[in-house]
């Protein structure tokens, strides 16, 4: 896109801002941002900056969320034992899967 003229950089803004209308949307209903989307809002964030061109604010606040949450490390979830479970018979099964390597 060399030399892109304004007609075109207006359609790519427009395409962008829907983009991350959807980012936000998955955001807000708790589903994740499939990785093509994610790999296409990078992209057109480096055409829009090659071109000088200033980002839309929704598009600065998705790229902000990724950022964070790609910063952000999952939460585990905490599982409380059994009461039922022998972990005694549960080490001895498991004893003899050892090899003479491990400890």
């Amino acid at each position: 896109m060399v030399g892109a003229s304004t007609e075109q950089l207006s359609e790519v803004l427009r395409l962008c801002t829907a983009l991350a209308y959807r980012a936000l949307d998955a955001k807000i209903s708790g589903r994740p941002l499939p990785a093509a989307q994610r790999i296409a809002l990078a992209k057109v964030l480096r055409l829009l900056q090659d071109h000088g061109v200033e980002w839309p604010p929704l598009l600065a606040q998705v790229l902000q969320e990724l950022d964070r949450k790609a910063a952000a490390p999952e939460p585990t979830s905490q599982v409380e034992p059994l009461e039922s479970v022998d972990l005694q018979g549960l080490s001895l099964f498991f004893a003899g899967y050892r090899t003479k390597d491990q400890p």
